[in-house]
């Protein structure tokens, strides 16, 4: 049959705005709420300026948790019908999901004023407000530097609503930026950008992140795509220029490290600290540069200082564990080098060098439980061979008893200087010595003399140094041979030490001191 002769009752007629809209008021109530908001919208598209067709697609968005477009048909439901109470009701609800509290009070507080006894609007409104104190609370604690707290509000303020607000997320995470949880932080902000990657606060809080782990240069590549989605974004600018800064003052520090201008190094580490004493991260690693340009310096207790300071931002920094225990033994503290080391390896069980630096600190410990002969002789571990004489000589000069009569600190200590000679003067005593072998095979032979043994050394050395004849403390002998006269050392009674010459009968020809 022709088109023209199609009889008008087998036509279809196209549904009206209200036939659509009350199509989705049954999907509505049957729980079909995205298939409500297609056909309102259809109604929509057909009578724009019909208030109610978008205050009942908010409904039908709010069901699905679309508070954003929810709100934003409310708004112009509103523009069409001032008086339209139950779009200023789901405003406020609206407002309160995406975390704009103050709004939401608002619009509950209009409601009021145009129907002042209406119990709904009274009872949300208070519920509002005490989202708001919540609010309050967080604010202060974030102000107040008391993030773990802050961050037990925001979980609370959280409970409070069915969405997750994105600005009350930021909090989040800010707080736990502040708590040092950067993990838990770098979690919130990587959730907040899967639901929006352009999103400039989401961004900037990555870049927080990043720049309270030391990733300086990851932070500066965030503030820029920060600013890229929101030009306004000055707290991306901000921290950018603050990273850049930082970051360029401790590659020139390093720079100068490497070139071997080791003052300088110094100084840019120590302006790069001045930058910003709260970026723990990074303050650490400057810590740990400058104390390495310290130890090569030879400035060991300060760069223990340095190392303590590093150590107090990061209790885990291995790498500077390690440093100041080198330096601890460079100052003669094994123990402490030790507990480090041990502290260390405790942290990375697998690593063979800390094993190494552990043992090698071990047997320092051991060797600094003997008698230290370099210490006795007042000379450094790399002292001569001449060194070494010359240092005997001059403590056993010092010491010896004929000079301190009577005095036993003097005696066991002129026996300590003669015991520190025949150990360092002897090539393979000294090597013994020196590589701790003498703790390892149970002594060795080390310090096994008497004072008869240094007595004779002492003489053996001046007699050997003089030719012959001449007195250890200058002057022509005294009296038959002996630099002391009689035939012991001292007079009388042949103790090494001359006790008995010492006493009475051999007074008459011992040599006397000013």
């Amino acid at each position: 049959m022709p088109a023209e002769a199609m009889d008008i009752d087998q036509m279809e007629v196209p549904l009206t705005a209200e036939q659509i809209k009350a199509q989705a008021n049954q999907e509505y109530k049957a729980g079909n709420y995205a298939a409500a908001v297609d056909l309102y919208s259809q109604s929509i598209k057909l009578e724009p300026s019909n208030a109610t067709y978008y205050g009942n697609r908010s409904a039908a968005l709010m069901m699905i948790k679309k508070y954003n477009d929810a709100s934003k048909d409310c708004q112009t439901a509103i523009r069409l019908d001032p008086g339209f109470v139950k779009a200023y009701l789901r405003g406020a609800k609206c407002q309160l999901q995406l975390g704009n509290v103050s709004e939401s009070i608002r619009l509950y507080t209009k409601v009021l004023e145009m129907e002042p006894g209406n119990a709904q609007a009274a009872k949300e409104k208070a519920q509002v407000a005490h989202v708001q104190a919540q609010i309050d609370q967080v604010q202060m604690y974030m102000t107040n530097k008391q993030f773990g707290l802050g961050a037990n509000a925001v979980d609370r303020l959280l409970a409070m609503v069915d969405s997750v607000p994105r600005k009350w997320m930021i909090w989040k995470g800010e707080c736990l930026i502040g708590k040092k949880d950067f993990n838990s932080a770098s979690s919130v902000a990587m959730d907040l950008l899967r639901q929006d990657s352009q999103n400039s606060d989401a961004i900037y809080l990555r870049a927080q992140v990043l720049y309270s782990q030391g990733e300086n240069q990851k932070a500066v590549t965030h503030c820029a795509e920060a600013l890229r989605c929101d030009p306004d974004c000055i707290k991306a600018r901000h921290l950018m220029k603050k990273a850049k800064n930082l970051e360029a003052q401790k590659t020139a520090g390093n720079d100068a490290f490497k070139a071997g201008k080791l003052q300088e190094a110094y100084d840019l580490y120590t302006s790069a600290l001045a930058l910003d004493p709260e970026n723990e991260s990074t303050n650490s690693k400057l810590y740990s540069n400058r104390a390495t340009v310290l130890s090569k310096l030879g400035r060991y207790e300060e760069a223990v200082q340095d190392c303590d300071a590093s150590l107090k931002l990061d209790p885990t920094f291995i790498k500077v564990l390690r440093k100041r225990a080198e330096c601890q033994q460079k100052l003669e503290m094994y123990e402490e080098a030790v507990r480090d080391l041990k502290a260390a390896l405790e942290m990375d069980k697998t690593n063979r060098d800390i094993r190494r630096e552990l043992q090698q600190a071990e047997l320092e410990l051991k060797k600094s439980l003997r008698k230290d002969y370099y210490k006795v002789l007042g000379i450094s571990k790399d002292a001569s061979d001449s060194e070494i004489k010359k240092a005997y000589r001059k403590q056993a000069l010092i010491y010896h008893p004929d000079k301190n009569d009577g005095d036993a600190t003097a005696e066991a200590k002129f026996k300590d200087v003669g015991e520190a000679y025949g150990i360092l003067s002897d090539p393979t005593k000294k090597h013994r010595y020196d590589s701790g072998m003498d703790i390892e095979g149970g002594g060795g032979g080390m310090g096994d003399f008497d004072g008869a043994d240094v007595n004779s050394m002492f003489y053996q050395m001046f007699a050997n140094s003089q030719g012959g004849g001449g007195s250890p403390f200058g002057g022509a002998s005294f009296g038959g041979g002996s630099p002391f006269g009689g035939g012991s050392p001292f007079g009388g009674g042949g103790s090494p030490f001359g006790h008995a010459g010492h006493g009475h009968g051999g007074r008459g020809h011992s040599f006397h001191f000013d």
